[in-house]
């Protein structure tokens, strides 16, 4: 079964409800140009007009090979009534698993640290090679110990009080790294958890207080709404506390990321979550993630 919402054209075709839900709404997870390697839906300042229009309250500005502070920054002073968030992630565009990178980030406003996502090991692995630069990055040594570069990352994000997302590591990677990010207060969310996370992994550290999260994105995979209802068995397996609904939208052929929003809320909907569940899911535990 396709579900209606992804024939939306704009919110106002999305049941009524989705428009009180996606108030304040954060996306923790979106792309925009300029991109270096492929085209993009919108511009970031297009982005982030259009969700003012859709009366969001925030959004993480997500790149996988440049810092985006410094557009956060500029975007968040033109614009008020939006929060708009930037990051870092640690790929080679970056030098890696780089603290220097993530010294400067922090030093100058970033909310985000991904772990190595395009360039991860794991993501090489599992076949994914997009624009790669270099060797794929583990964050492991062969004792399945954390790196020293990783505790030097660690130890920026915590004296920043900032968020740590997991990118595209494996699950032995996220289990470690996590576990020990939880072990020294740090703020952590596993990144689009339905792209390979074992739902028992999922349990063991959203029991730690690590939150979930779990894309829009894979509504729009041609597989008449499988990927929407096996997210939804995940989500209720690991319990509505601990999970952050976010996007990853930006691709050209996909909506723009504050439709998708409308959309994916719509869809989560339609699986049976109430009004109040996923409205936790797509602004309360953004908030408490991002520490508002």
């Amino acid at each position: 079964m396709t579900f209606s919402a992804l024939q939306a054209t704009n919110l106002d075709e999305l049941r009524p409800e989705v428009k009180d839900i996606i108030r304040g709404a954060i996306d923790m997870h979106v792309h925009a140009a300029p991109d270096p390697y492929t085209e993009r839906r919108t511009d970031s300042r297009e982005l982030v007009v259009s969700a003012i229009e859709a009366g969001m309250g925030g959004l993480v500005l997500k790149s996988h090979d440049y810092a985006t502070q410094p557009i956060a920054w500029a975007l968040d002073t033109e614009f008020d009534g939006i929060d708009v968030y930037g990051s870092v992630a640690l790929d080679w565009g970056v030098g890696g698993l780089n603290p220097d990178a993530v010294a400067v980030s922090l030093a100058i406003g970033a909310t985000v640290i991904w772990m190595p996502t395009f360039d991860s090991a794991a993501y090489r692995d599992r076949g994914g090679n997009f624009f790669s630069k270099g060797a794929g990055i583990p964050i492991l040594n062969d004792a399945g110990e954390l790196l020293p570069e990783c505790h030097d990352i660690l130890d920026e994000i915590a004296s920043h009080d900032a968020v740590l997302a997991s990118g595209h590591i494996s699950p032995q990677e996220t289990l470690v790294l996590l576990r020990i990010a939880r072990e020294r207060g740090i703020r952590s969310v596993i990144t689009h958890a339905s792209f390979g996370i074992p739902v028992e992994v999922q349990q063991e550290l959203a029991g730690l207080g690590v939150y979930i999260e779990h894309c829009g994105l894979a509504a729009f995979r041609n597989d008449d709404g499988e990927s929407v209802r096996s997210i939804a068995e995940q989500i209720k397996a690991v319990g509505v506390e601990q999970i952050i609904a976010s996007t990853d939208l930006g691709q050209i052929n996909n909506p723009s990321p504050p439709l998708g929003m409308g959309m994916w809320i719509e869809c989560l909907l339609e699986v049976g979550f109430d009004a109040d569940q996923v409205h936790q899911m797509v602004c309360k535990n953004p908030e408490n993630l991002i520490g508002i």
